[in-house]
């Protein structure tokens, strides 16, 4: 009689023993995998070049197939880099994120105000939320999109939690902005996905065509009367990163015309992005909701 046969290792032991290797064998591996998805696969080839196009259409076909290049690179490595995020320990993480103008937030949570932090999806995103929770003096809690799946998804959701993020699914952000607070609080998003499970739209100029985005960047800002920060991530080399918290708006919202805020976070992700090209998710269909005749 045949022993029993062992049960193959969940997708989740795989990732968490990923995370033990050293992160240069680690991008060695996530460049294999590279090469078989971006090269051999062509892993959202067209998506990819259309969306170089649309945003870059002066230049020439080369000069955005190297562009396409160095995205394709750098994704590889931050696939890498959040692996390895599951085991780095606190100090080693915030060596390898820079974050500039975190005493600006430290002063608005100081003087009572509470901050929403808005990020997008440029060069390493994780580490930068892993970077602020880690720095940040008061309890952050960051908006997220949870994964199918439910292994899966309290891995990812413990990673991103481990230096003390609170993590809430976005749909249940009014419960967690009714929560009492001792003091001021900041809350943190990821703003530039596309906008399909809503009809309430924010429809903007970004990277030369007509985009829609999530309304809630505005909303939330008015609810809590939370002063807004924008900050990206920035590759500066290898497994090293800088980011810059910018101040985009401040309570009171009463003057400020419905749905700016939202226009200025797409302002100063389209800046970021046309600076870091290659940092930012051009394999994603951002573009498949078409503006209505008359949409906002």
């Amino acid at each position: 009689m045949r022993p029993p046969a062992r049960p193959a290792p969940s997708a989740v032991t795989l990732l968490r023993l990923l995370a033990w290797l050293p992160l240069p064998l680690l991008y060695a591996v996530s460049g294999a995998g590279g090469w078989l998805v971006f090269d051999v696969f062509r892993y959202r080839r067209t998506v990819t070049d259309e969306n170089l196009a649309g945003a870059f259409p002066t230049l020439d076909p080369a000069a955005r197939r190297d562009l396409r290049r160095g995205y394709e690179r750098q994704l590889t490595q931050v696939v890498a880099e959040v692996l390895k995020g599951g085991a780095m320990t606190r100090d080693a993480l915030v060596s390898r994120v820079a974050l500039e103008g975190l005493d600006a937030v430290e002063a608005s949570l100081a003087a009572g105000r509470s901050v929403l932090i808005a990020t997008g999806h440029c060069a390493n995103w994780e580490w930068l939320l892993l970077a602020v929770s880690a720095r940040l003096s008061a309890p952050l809690t960051a908006l997220y999109k949870p994964i199918r799946g439910a292994s899966l998804e309290a891995y990812f959701k413990a990673l991103r939690s481990r230096f003390g993020a609170a993590l809430v699914p976005a749909k249940d952000v009014a419960g967690a902005l009714a929560r009492p607070a001792a003091g001021a609080r900041a809350f943190a998003l990821v703003a530039d996905q596309v906008p399909s499970s809503t009809p309430h739209r924010v429809w903007t100029r970004f990277l030369g065509r007509d985009t829609a985005f999530y309304q809630g960047v505005d909303d939330l800002a008015r609810a809590g009367g939370f002063v807004v920060y924008t900050v990206f991530a920035e590759r500066v080399a290898r497994g090293r990163y800088r980011a810059r918290f910018v101040e985009i708006a401040s309570p009171p919202y009463t003057a400020l015309p419905p749905r700016e805020v939202v226009r200025r976070y797409a302002a100063a992700l389209e800046a970021e992005v046309r600076a870091h090209p290659s940092d930012w998710l051009w394999s994603h269909r951002r573009w498949k909701l078409k503006k209505p005749l008359y949409g906002r």
